[in-house]
């Protein structure tokens, strides 16, 4: 398996998934309101987390660990074959009890005026979002990057066109693009589940090893929602504490702030199997600190890019100043999600070593401290608030797992420079972008885009030159 090729193939889904996003966002910031976009958004989220839960780790941490393990054929199809029938029996279950809470909703949600249809949404995106994951993480295990490529490709172009099409004819709303896209994402997943089944011709559920499948991954479902918990608890904070419209501004800022994930996408993709099947090689922990050093300073650059430049673009849209200040969030999203990364993709001792349960109690400690600040700083600062909850929840994450990664399988780290520049930035840029400078002139941001963006090449000259980044083969 070549870091270079499903680099590649994974990014190319995701640049292709998140381009399509890109020429949707225009259309929904431009013809919904804040409060619509936050309702899709909430939904959304509710969602992805149920969705989660249905599938109890088993396919993305199970899986992965015993799949690669054996040499065996027959047992790599038997652990598929397993993984496959206990995550359905959970998604399943959770759709059902998405379904039944539905009177619960007003309790939670006051503006939500019809909660059996909310609830309706909601789990059709779970279900989609259950069987795309499921499909997508088994086709990643057995090393198909360009089938999978290939699926996500029609499933983001079809959503597209189908949803503009429906905005702009039949003039869909938050419902419609909701129902549509969830749809289609569920007919990708059974189209990429086939496919894996294709490849593995799947024998028979074996009892045993779904017992050392939940055994192994239990802990990291623990880990998988308290992550969750970690960067998108704010979310429903903000639902609850404020208001729909509140959410909306959020989600853009939010939407605008992914877009450095979707850079490192198909580079977090291909690093889990990566890191799995080359670990014991003597020279592989000063090359994951080298990839630490890039992964860090392409954050740091994607800060300050998106921070200074994501609202006066998302404002040619909305030019009456509906999203005019989410310049002040962005860079806290940003460094949020770049330190959960740091944190959660680096730190590979507890799973290789089989001690998942530390990376659980790090994040079991994130989504408490984040659950606590979101509710102290959100009526005191609002959507800021939600921000700077979500950055220190990640930062004491990172902090947690690196230690304990550590002492079970040392990386040579150079995390202290690298949060402290990370938090540094994340205030500088948002610093600027409150303090009366809303209407930044274009001459001065590209000043302080380009002068930012140079310090950090400079802090990490030597891990660019180490890692090789533009020949990314190991051999």
């Amino acid at each position: 398996m070549s870091l270079f090729k499903d680099t590649f193939f994974y990014s190319l889904a995701k640049w292709g998934h998140r381009l399509s996003t890109i020429i949707l966002a225009p259309f929904i910031i431009r013809y919904f309101t804040p409060q619509q976009y936050g309702y899709m958004s909430l939904i959304n989220t509710l969602g992805a987390f149920f969705a989660m839960i249905g599938m109890l780790a088993i396919v993305d941490q199970g899986l992965p660990r015993f799949f690669i393990d054996t040499d065996d054929l027959f047992e790599k199809q038997s652990y598929a074959s397993t993984s496959l029938l206990i995550s359905g029996v959970g998604i399943l279950v959770m759709t059902g009890i998405i379904l039944a809470g539905y009177p619960l909703i007003p309790l939670f949600f006051e503006e939500i005026q019809a909660p059996f249809l909310f609830c309706l949404l909601t789990a059709l995106v779970g279900l989609g979002h259950s069987m795309r994951h499921v499909g997508g993480n088994m086709l990643k295990w057995t090393f198909q990057s360009a089938r999978f490529t290939r699926i996500t490709l029609v499933q983001a172009l079809t959503i597209l066109c189908l949803t503009i099409c429906g905005m702009l004819v039949w003039k869909w709303r938050a419902n419609g693009a909701i129902l549509i896209a969830s749809t289609v994402t569920l007919i990708c997943g059974i189209w990429a589940i086939s496919y894996s089944k294709q490849y593995l011709k799947l024998s028979t559920f074996s009892k045993p090893k779904s017992k050392e499948l939940i055994a192994y991954s239990w802990p990291l479902l623990g880990l998988n929602i308290f992550a969750f918990f970690t960067r998108s608890l704010d979310r429903l904070f903000l639902a609850a504490l404020t208001s729909l419209g509140t959410v909306g501004i959020f989600a853009v800022a939010s939407a605008v702030a992914s877009l450095f994930e979707t850079l490192l996408a198909g580079f977090f993709f291909a690093w889990g199997p990566f890191i799995l099947s080359t670990f014991r090689k003597p020279e592989s922990p000063q090359r994951y600190a080298d990839f630490f050093g890039v992964t860090a300073c392409i954050g740091l650059m994607s800060i300050v890019t998106l921070g200074f430049w994501g609202s006066p673009v998302v404002m040619l849209l909305r030019p009456e100043g509906t999203y005019l200040e989410i310049g002040v969030y962005i860079p806290w999203i940003v460094s949020g999600a770049l330190l959960y990364y740091l944190g959660g993709y680096f730190t590979p001792g507890p799973n290789i070593v089989k001690k998942t349960y530390w990376k659980f109690l790090g994040f079991v400690l994130a989504a408490a401290l984040n659950a606590i600040l979101n509710y102290l700083l959100i009526p005191r600062l609002g959507i800021l608030g939600a921000g700077l909850a979500t950055t220190a929840a990640s930062l004491a994450a990172a902090i947690f797992n690196i230690t304990v990664s550590n002492r079970l399988y040392y990386i040579p780290l150079k995390w202290h420079l690298a949060f402290s520049v990370i938090l540094l930035y994340a205030a500088t840029v948002s610093y600027i972008q409150y303090t009366g400078t809303f209407y930044l002139s274009l001459y001065s941001r590209f000043f302080a885009t380009i002068c930012m963006m140079g310090i950090a090449l400079l802090i990490y000259q030597r891990d660019i030159k180490a890692s090789k980044i533009l020949q990314i083969v190991w051999k």
